[in-house]
């Protein structure tokens, strides 16, 4: 061997290309449906690289054919109550939320791993024909008005 200790550091042979960089985008980490006239309840990260961030509530406004809703604080969740398999609530401190549907312990059960990134409404005009047994059909902020309904 030839040099000195620090040549054992550096790589041999041709140069790295960047197109050898690991991808920026991680693909196992599920993002909000792809197909459209699938309905997903939740969302949740299957890759455990890094901690969700943002936890995102959506609700579809039939009236305005928009997507409207929240992206809060996952570290700022403090509670989460249950009554059954049908209602949860979601404590952040300031806004509180209340989430019905069915089949929600799964939900409640990957709300405590920290590994949701999205819950979403149902909305009946976009899967008319869906037939899951897991369902979210309503999200409520307590305390504040409906999106979209005007006082």
């Amino acid at each position: 061997m030839s040099g000195t200790w620090t040549d054992m550091f550096e790589p041999r042979g041709p140069k790295a290309s960047p197109l050898d960089a690991p991808p920026a985008y991680e693909p196992d980490d599920i993002e909000l449906a792809d197909d459209p006239s699938v309905y997903r309840p939740w969302t949740i990260q299957r890759g455990r690289s890094r901690p969700p961030l943002m936890l995102e509530l959506r609700k579809y406004e039939p009236r305005s054919g928009v997507w409207s809703g929240w992206q809060l604080s996952y570290p700022s969740l403090i509670a989460v109550e249950y009554v059954g398999d049908t209602m949860l609530s979601l404590d952040f401190g300031s806004r509180q939320f209340v989430i019905e549907g069915c089949k929600l312990s799964e939900l409640a059960r990957h709300l405590q791993q920290g590994t949701v990134i999205a819950i979403q409404e149902y909305a009946n005009s976009i899967w008319s024909s869906g037939s899951s047994a897991e369902r979210v059909t309503s999200i409520r902020r307590i305390g504040a008005p409906e999106i979209g309904v005007k006082s």
